[in-house]
């Protein structure tokens, strides 16, 4: 058993929550005394070695060696000084780890305790999953008051333990509180759409990461398609430009601070640099003037880049990518887009001059291992043209026509790596073909394409939509699937726009400037939209700001009209409970009959309507009271998915989004025989921005179920149902599925491995 005066993951309540799923009353005893047994079978095998011995002895702990290796000597000496030096003591460590972790996994596997990725949770065994359910309330409710306290400036610390605050807020009152709260007097500290709720979770997650790295990979699945908040895009982002320098260092061997050899070997080769150019500043490079006229050039033109043209941002930039030369001799223009997202993520974490230093070597790490090639650029960019021609036939002709109307080129809108590397595939010889080629090159609108992806999107986007963008590109470790999606999100997106667009110049100012008026939670609906596998051609109604009433583009944001909309929810794992009565309707009752309706409402609008397939499973038949039979039905294999719908303007319903679930039983005599319904709440309502939506409830839901038809009137259903058989439904009849969002899940089955 853990000692209890260590802090784990350093969070009280953490490490508390930690604690409370290992007391001997818990479920996680029953899969202690499933395991240790095998475990002791195992590690005594490996016991031929005394050193081995001792140091698997002292990880197992002095409690499991008292249950199950009574009878084993026990020498701390063999690991110490001057017996064992320090440096073999820790190998020896690392080594026994390595064995336990993957015997642990062994016989989890054996017991039903764990499962492999391939698998289903419905084959653990009952006893994990009485601790997982047990693990998960532990934790939800110590968070929730956790969170309490937050929001009331209460010292956890500080409380006297028999003198708890005790909270009359439910759980989902406390964290939409939170959610709500935005730190806008701390915006140095949490920028970006980073709120108290976000951070406060994400200092929990990244104490949990850092207690296990390894869970990084499980945590990244989770978080694809969110907004990272402030402190996690520090951790998440460093991670992954860590992660191909870790990769270098042997398997099994010592612990090291990959961080601090980097960090060293940047220094060093900084130092190299100066030495060869012969310069004692590296901020102050040969080509310094080059860089100088570069950054400025670019801010000044480039439009969204010109909310960061002031002095000290401009100086930071062109002081980094001298750094950057000085370490590397390399400088391209383009660097200029891609160093930016880094400046806007690690601004505050050390002093200035260190700064500089951290940025020109994060700079360095994504250059070499991480952003695309650019032959692969070109095959991205190829392949959003060719779907939108395959998927959008008229719209990518609408913008084949008007690229070739009044074209007025500008070779600087684009880096020279896209227009050379097109140029070579011509193959006129004369320079008359080769300068109508470049022109013809210029106005197609696939090079813009290019150039959004070749810029990281930096040059198109505004700040909060540009880290959100690079949140989902580092989740992925730069597939060149998101960058697609990206730019079939941002294309799609601005469809309204390219359509209203007469001639080239029009198309050129939607290309390079349409994605920064975008919101950023736009861009997010519909990058979850395709990534979940979403149509396309639904993607243009994402865009909230399509609502201007004077029809024009460029007309104030502050006009615009605010649309609702509803995500996609699914419904699986479906189980019933039926009491059927002996003297019903329903003579010799059949259950493999029955099915499950589910209508989706808004107020008066219905969204959509589902109904299972599937045959249904009797887990259970039992009698009951009054001459009653109890059914117990499941559902397991079968999925019902919502699509995601636009809701009306003009229907304001105070109870939100709800569902109209009935009991269907047909059969000759009655063709649509109802046995009962229950009415359920199956979404949250949020505001981002200007964007009003629905969260979906996620997890199990259980409801009684009225018996007979549900009244045309859906306000009149309560949660409590008539407590009499009727001649369908008796007590205590119930329904009970999982509610979860498919976009989550389909972008999780098509993620592809993290190591």
């Amino acid at each position: 058993m853990a000692n209890k005066t260590e802090k784990p993951f350093g969070l009280n309540w953490l490490d508390s929550s930690y604690y409370e799923t290992l007391l001997p009353s818990t479920p996680w005893q029953n899969i202690y005394d499933m395991i240790s047994p095998e475990l002791a079978i195992a590690v005594r095998e490996q016991f031929k070695v005394p050193q081995r011995k001792q140091m698997l002895i002292e990880l197992l702990g002095p409690q499991f060696k008292r249950s199950y290796l009574p009878d084993e000597s026990d020498d701390a000496l063999i690991l110490n000084p001057p017996l064992m030096a320090e440096e073999q003591r820790k190998k020896l460590e690392n080594e026994a780890k390595s064995w336990l972790q993957i015997k642990m996994n062994e016989i989890a596997l054996k017991k039903k305790c764990a499962i492999k990725t391939n698998q289903s949770e419905d084959e653990l065994s009952s006893e994990m999953k009485d601790y997982l359910e047990h693990t998960y309330n532990v934790v939800s409710t110590s968070l929730d008051r956790h969170l309490y306290l937050k929001q009331n400036n209460i010292n956890f610390e500080n409380l006297d333990d028999d003198k708890e605050p005790q909270s009359s807020v439910k759980q989902n009152d406390l964290r939409d509180a939170l959610r709500k709260k935005k730190s806008e007097s701390n915006e140095k500290t949490m920028p970006n759409l980073s709120s108290e709720f976000s951070e406060i979770l994400s200092e929990s997650l990244m104490n949990i990461l850092k207690k296990d790295p390894r869970r990084i990979a499980f945590v990244l699945q989770k978080l694809i398609g969110q907004q990272l908040s402030y402190s996690l895009r520090l951790f998440i982002w460093s991670d992954i430009l860590m992660r191909h320098e870790r990769k270098k260092i042997e398997a099994g061997s010592m612990p090291i601070d990959i961080d601090l050899i980097v960090r060293k070997n940047f220094a060093n080769g900084v130092s190299r640099g100066k030495n060869e150019l012969k310069i004692s500043d590296p901020s102050q490079t040969p080509i310094s003037g080059l860089i100088e006229n570069g950054v400025i050039e670019t801010y000044s033109k480039v439009f969204c880049l010109n909310e960061f043209l002031n002095e000290a941002h401009l100086r930071q930039t062109m002081r980094i990518l001298n750094v950057f030369y000085c370490y590397s001799r390399d400088y391209e223009p383009f660097y200029i887009y891609w160093l930016l997202p880094f400046q806007l993520t690690f601004r505050n974490e050390r002093s200035k001059s260190e700064l500089i230093y951290d940025l020109a070597m994060y700079l360095d790490l994504y250059v070499k291992n991480l952003f695309p090639i650019w032959n692969e650029i070109f095959t991205i960019a190829a392949k959003v043209v060719q779907d939108l021609s395959i998927n959008d036939l008229s719209f990518y002709e609408h913008l084949k026509k008007i690229s070739k109307i009044n074209p007025k080129i500008n070779s600087k809108d684009f880096v020279n790596e896209i227009i050379e590397n097109e140029q070579k595939k011509t193959t006129a010889n004369d320079e008359t073909n080769v300068i109508r080629s470049k022109k013809e090159l210029l106005t197609e609108p696939s090079i813009f394409v290019r150039k959004w992806i070749a810029e990281g999107f930096a040059g198109v986007l505004r700040k909060n939509a540009l880290l959100y963008v690079w949140d989902q590109l580092f989740m992925s470790l730069w597939s060149s699937k998101d960058f697609e999606i990206i730019a079939k999100s941002l294309l799609y997106l601005l469809k309204n726009q390219f359509i209203k667009a007469k001639d080239h110049d029009e198309m050129r100012r939607v290309f390079l400037e349409g994605p920064y008026r975008l919101l950023t939670a736009d861009i997010q609906s519909a990058f979850m939209h395709l990534s979940s596998g979403g149509k396309e051609n639904e993607v243009a109604f994402l865009n909230t700001l399509n609502s201007n009433e004077d029809g024009s583009y460029y007309a104030k944001l502050e006009g615009s009209k605010s649309k609702s909309i509803l995500d996609p929810i699914g419904i699986k794992d479906v189980y019933l409970k039926l009491v059927i009565p002996k003297q019903g309707l329903i003579n010799d009752f059949d259950s493999t009959r029955i099915i499950v309706e589910i209508s989706l409402y808004y107020g008066s609008q219905r969204l959509g309507k589902k109904q299972t397939t599937a045959i249904p499973i009797i887990k259970d038949v039992k009698p009951s009271i009054k001459e009653s039979k109890t059914y117990e039905l499941m559902i397991p294999s079968e999925k019902l998915v919502f699509e995601m719908s636009e809701l009306k303007q003009d229907i304001h319903d105070s109870k939100g989004v709800f569902a109209i679930i009935t009991i269907k039983y047909p059969s000759l005599s009655f063709s649509d025989f109802i046995l009962g319904y229950c009415k359920m709440s199956i979404y949250s309502p949020q505001k981002i921005g200007s964007l009003s939506t629905w969260e979906v409830i996620n997890g199990r839901v259980k409801r009684l179920l009225h018996p007979g038809a549900p009244p045309e009137d859906f306000e009149k259903i309560g949660s409590i149902p008539t407590a009499s058989f009727k001649d369908r439904l008796g007590p205590d009849s119930n329904v009970e599925l999982t509610l979860y969002d498919p976009n989550s899940e389909s972008y999780f089955r098509k993620s592809k491995e993290f190591i």
